[in-house]
């Protein structure tokens, strides 16, 4: 069953509603997969194999069903096309282990592309968003090998190929990645106002404010009832370094937001803790002003990965998440935090 007609089917039985715009992109996803399914052959008087299948980069703003969509078509791709399904920020600390790895070769790059082509034909990135330099300055040739070794890419974003790592530092660096997404790729906008991550719950938010007394009892009642196993104070160790905690067991881990988010930290020290805990909980969460870009960020990454990971959040703030930013230069990232989180502290223990 192709993508079209597993779409059709998810209208027939209630799980979808019609819609015209996820329809368009759904037949992009139906040609790829027919392009997957019967790929070019190599004529005998051609020099070169021919390329790989264009690739498709869809972005829009949160809960348009792009992840959805998405996952609908990797599903349908048969296993005669090797695939790999990953979340933007797991691939790239994947690409910066290998190029640990493979520390001396002449163009490691190059090498780890040849080397993945050999597994896979199909990558399938979600929440493609570049916030760190050091994976801008990556991807003008990660893109290139994946296109020269035959890796079809497609991706969902929440901005537009022209707005990637807007305002980033080197930008210009950055610039030949974005020349190629536009020109290897189809660029299609699923935009609209359905909100299909956001449904009216009566389930309690596991979100409290302000910071005051109150909130601090809810927080530490909602952590004695439901964690499980030995509690423990001592700080954990992550990637190499100390991390503070306020409380952890078997299946939470309750921190500060300045221990989170405060220090350098990243995707992959995020991954760590969400496949150690069910539930993240973080304290002491405060209004997002413009001059806590940076911490802001990472409390972006922090609920992606958690998102990512389907790892329930608790959380004691100054205000509640709808406002709690208050900066500029984020805005628009922060939109799909506030609907990551709708659901994230809504997840019951």
């Amino acid at each position: 069953m192709g993508p079209q007609q597993r779409y059709q089917q998810e209208i027939d039985d209630g799980t979808l509603l019609p819609d015209q715009r996820q329809a368009t992109v759904i037949r992009s996803f139906q040609r790829l997969y027919d392009d997957l399914r019967n790929p070019v052959k190599k004529k005998w008087w051609a020099r070169q194999q021919p390329g790989a299948a264009q690739g498709l980069y869809i972005y829009g703003s949160v809960g348009r069903g792009k992840t959805h969509l998405m996952d609908l078509f990797y599903d349908c791709v048969p296993a005669s096309v090797p695939k790999r399904r990953q979340h933007y920020h797991d691939f790239m600390q994947w690409v910066h282990r290998r190029l640990r790895e493979v520390d001396g070769v002449s163009n490691p790059i190059d090498y780890i592309g040849r080397q993945l082509a050999k597994e896979i034909k199909l990558l399938c990135l979600d929440e493609f968003l570049v916030n760190d330099i050091a994976n801008a300055m990556l991807l003008s040739g990660l893109l290139k090998t994946l296109h020269h070794n035959r890796i079809t890419l497609v991706t969902t974003s929440n901005v537009k190929p022209d707005d990637l790592y807007k305002g980033g530092l080197q930008r210009a660096k950055f610039m030949p990645a974005i020349d190629w997404i536009n020109q290897y790729m189809a660029v299609l906008r699923l935009d609209g106002a359905q909100d299909y991550r956001y449904q009216d719950s009566h389930n309690h938010e596991h979100w409290y404010f302000p910071l005051n007394t109150s909130s601090a009892k809810r927080l530490a009642v909602f952590f004695a009832d439901f964690a499980s196993g030995e509690v423990h104070h001592q700080a954990l160790s992550v990637n190499g370094r100390v991390l503070p905690v306020r409380s952890a067991s078997e299946n939470m881990l309750w921190c500060d937001f300045e221990a989170l988010c405060g220090d350098a930290r990243g995707a992959n020290d995020y991954l760590v803790l969400g496949e150690q805990f069910d539930f993240i909980v973080v304290d002491h969460i405060p209004i997002l002003t413009k001059e806590m870009d940076d911490r802001t960020r990472r409390f972006i990454t922090l609920v992606d990965v958690m998102y990512e990971a389907e790892v329930g959040m608790v959380c004691r703030a100054a205000g509640h998440y709808e406002t709690l930013y208050q900066g500029q230069r984020m805005t628009f990232e922060y939109q799909r935090t506030r609907s990551r989180l709708t659901e994230l502290v809504r997840i019951q223990p």
